[in-house]
């Protein structure tokens, strides 16, 4: 008997040492996992974007459509980490050319060409002073930013003043609505922020209205050039007209996501939903993908053609892929 007592103590103690040894193992091998999530966690960050739209100066035969748009990335305690601004800005004219406007770069592509450092008290062009809020933004809530500017929209703060002396109430106003829209999307800290308008003279603009589309596209990309985060939209801004002159009243209006299911697309859809539905379903497909893969995804009508993206986004998307793409890659 005591012999066999000896043998099984012996036993005992051999599972105990093997276990531990397996249990030791087991730690070693999780705490580079748990390092690697504690710091991805870390650097985690929400990407968010803002349009205000609106129709302004409404003459006989000219108007002046403006779209302007905030994307952000913003931390765990609300702070920009970074910003992107730009405007779209369509002045049709009846009277010189059909309301076809030749020029459609946003203010930040037009650079000089914007002609607003010649007006300007610190001799500092558009694409200049949106720079410089951007820069004064960083590292700010959106508390922060909305203090930056007077009631009638004028920067008061210093900082801001030194670069940045353009009516501002467009820049604040997208940009705290961007905080306040910003999601958890799989961007981290490290991805580059990208904004890209394109806007558009639509193909059925007849002699009663006279339509410009405005495509947006906010990616997040890392080092290898994938999507790690997608946001996309769609202004859509519409010139009513009677007897060769504009008839539609001032103010603001909504993009495709914001109307929401009144956009009435649903009824029409072959996989009954709705644009902000299917906008979601290729945002979450671009995830991952690089600006080639992402224009792989349609065939040359714009039908999405890649299986998991046609399975909840049916709508020609042509502009939209191109916008992403561009997004994407630029500098």
């Amino acid at each position: 008997m005591t012999k066999m007592k000896k043998l099984l103590a012996v036993g005992l103690a051999g599972v105990l040492a093997v276990s531990f040894a397996a249990c030791s193992a087991g730690a070693d091998t999780d705490e580079p996992t748990t390092a690697a999530g504690n710091a991805e966690a870390a650097n985690a960050v929400k990407t968010g974007y803002a349009v205000i739209s609106s129709i302004s100066d409404v003459e006989d035969t000219t108007l002046t459509i403006d779209s302007v748009v905030s994307a952000v990335l913003v931390d765990a305690d609300g702070k920009i980490v970074d910003i992107k601004i730009d405007e779209a800005q369509t002045k049709p004219d009846l009277d010189t050319d059909d309301g076809n406007v030749a020029d459609l770069r946003t203010k930040l592509e037009k650079k000089e060409d914007y002609g607003m450092k010649g007006v300007s008290p610190i001799g500092k062009e558009w694409y200049e002073q949106s720079a410089a809020f951007e820069a004064w933004a960083k590292g700010k809530t959106a508390d922060e930013v909305k203090a930056c500017i007077d009631a009638e929209g004028n920067p008061t703060d210093a900082d801001l003043v030194a670069g940045c002396t353009i009516h501002a109430a467009g820049f604040v106003n997208a940009t705290v609505a961007a905080i306040e829209n910003a999601k958890d999307l799989g961007a981290s800290a490290t991805d580059t922020l990208k904004l890209k308008i394109a806007t558009e003279k639509y193909y059925e603009s007849n002699e009663e209205n006279l339509q410009y589309d405005s495509n947006i596209a906010v990616v997040t990309t890392d080092a290898d050039g994938k999507i790690t985060s997608c946001l996309i939209d769609a202004c859509q801004a519409k010139c009513s007209m009677a007897d060769g002159k504009f008839t539609v009243e001032e103010g603001s209006f909504p993009t495709k996501k914001e109307l929401g299911d009144d956009y009435n697309m649903k009824g029409v859809s072959p996989i009954g939903k709705e644009w902000f539905e299917q906008a979601d379903a290729f945002e979450k497909w671009a995830v991952g993908k690089t600006a080639d893969e992402v224009k792989a995804g349609i065939d040359e009508t714009g039908t999405p053609v890649d299986a998991d993206l046609a399975a909840g986004c049916t709508i020609h998307a042509s502009a939209i892929v191109a916008t992403v793409a561009e997004a994407a890659t630029v500098a």
